[in-house]
């Protein structure tokens, strides 16, 4: 019983790339007619890069997940992405759709044959509404950075995660990442109002609402919260801020045993109400 359990396990996690095809000489040819030489890393020539120039595109930050591509693209606008993602459907090219390559579990990593499109040169901030506090940016913007960019507007990102120094909202969105202020502010799945997607043929979905209410036709962002690209490359998102709580505090309390933790937590939300942001558990072996 145990062997045949191994067997399909190894199965389960062997891939088989033969329907894809692997970047040529001819491919960065025409990668070069749609980017700069600047946004093109690859080990083929005539671009030549080193092995070491795409590594911290083919490691995971914690080391688990080492990738094999031999070629990256950093496009700037969502038009450069809509015309590499057609190419490689007409190539059957695979893409891997790459954000800040924060994740624990090898999502925005390369296996095989894949190209990794890094979204990270993509990082304007395209509008934002003080009186709405709707933020609209591209999908390579770092966290804290939009954190920082309506700060000044008494606004923060419904969101807070521990890697917010490198995330990308892009990324944020396409993993559906909790964080921190998720009691409180809610998921991605409510306070995103819009998004821009390319999808697999290379066709620009732009769905860029900014308004809170849209009851028309079918929400189709949603789809693609959550969907880690498989669907399609986010490139842009219009996100709801709320504004910045004027007051903050912290509260770090022993309990006897575990069997007091969910007591504990009935009673601060039912006295804290909406103002809760967050409510941790932490035993005596994470000490």
């Amino acid at each position: 019983m145990f062997a045949s359990r191994v067997r399909v396990f190894t199965r389960r996690w062997t891939h088989n790339f033969a329907h894809l095809n692997a970047v040529t000489v001819d491919d960065l040819a025409h990668f070069a007619k749609i980017l700069p030489p600047n946004a093109i890393l690859s080990t083929l020539p005539p671009v030549s890069s080193s092995s070491d120039d795409l590594a911290s595109y083919n490691h995971d930050w914690m080391g688990k997940y080492h990738g094999q591509a031999n070629t990256v693209l950093r496009p700037r606008t969502t038009q450069q992405v809509s015309d590499i993602v057609k190419f490689c459907a007409s190539r059957r090219i695979g893409i891997v759709p790459q954000g800040g390559n924060t994740g624990l579990v090898g999502g925005g990593i390369s296996l095989q044959k894949e190209i990794v499109l890094s979204l990270g040169a993509m990082n304007n901030v395209r509008s934002f509404d003080p009186v709405s506090g709707v933020l609209v940016a591209d999908a390579g913007c770092i966290l804290e950075s939009l954190s920082e960019h309506i700060a000044p507007y008494d606004h923060i990102m419904p969101l807070d995660l521990g890697a917010k120094g490198s995330c990308q909202i892009g990324g944020n969105l396409s993993t559906n990442a909790g964080g921190l202020r998720l009691l409180r502010y809610g998921s991605l799945h409510g306070t995103v109002l819009g998004l821009e997607v390319v999808l697999p043929d290379g066709t620009v979905l732009d769905q860029l609402s900014t308004l809170r209410k849209d009851n028309t036709g079918y929400d189709l962002k949603q789809l693609f919260i959550g969907g880690e690209g498989t669907l399609g490359v986010v490139t842009g998102v219009s996100i709801l801020t709320p504004p910045a709580p004027q007051a903050s505090n912290n509260i770090f309390l022993a309990l006897p045993h575990f069997k007091n933790v969910l007591p504990l937590f009935r009673t601060v939300k039912r006295q804290l109400g909406e103002i809760l942001s967050a409510f941790e558990y932490i035993d005596r072996t994470c000490l």
